[in-house]
């Protein structure tokens, strides 16, 4: 129980300071990173293409932006060349442009190696 309490500490901890330090390209882009990742770890998809069933507001909410600045900051991303879009799902075009864009490492959400691995 100590250790699922240490990695929901790690976790929350970079997601203050995703929301907090910053922008709404990076902070959309590490969601999708994070999603993508947990997906794969899952074994419910690839971390490169999947469906996001979230809403704009949904995103807004996780991001602490407007669903506004939220679809802006996907018109970005897809601007970029970041993402493709289509629906609900979602196209990752180069894994290290966004995780770069993100600065996402994968690495607080302690997943097994193997998990993590490509």
């Amino acid at each position: 129980m100590w250790y699922d309490t240490l990695v929901d500490g790690s976790i929350f901890r970079e997601w203050i300071a995703n929301n907090a330090r910053r922008g709404a390209s990076s902070r959309i882009a590490h969601l999708l990173c994070e999603f993508g990742v947990r997906l794969e770890a899952a074994g419910l998809g690839e971390k490169l293409n999947y469906e996001l069933p979230m809403t704009q507001e949904q995103l807004a909410d996780c991001t602490g932006l407007t669903s506004v600045h939220v679809n802006r900051s996907l018109k970005s991303l897809e601007a970029n060349g970041d993402i493709t879009r289509s629906k609900r799902a979602v196209a990752i075009a180069n894994w290290a442009k966004i995780s770069s864009t993100a600065d996402f490492g994968d690495a607080y959400l302690h997943l097994p190696a193997s998990a993590t691995s490509s």
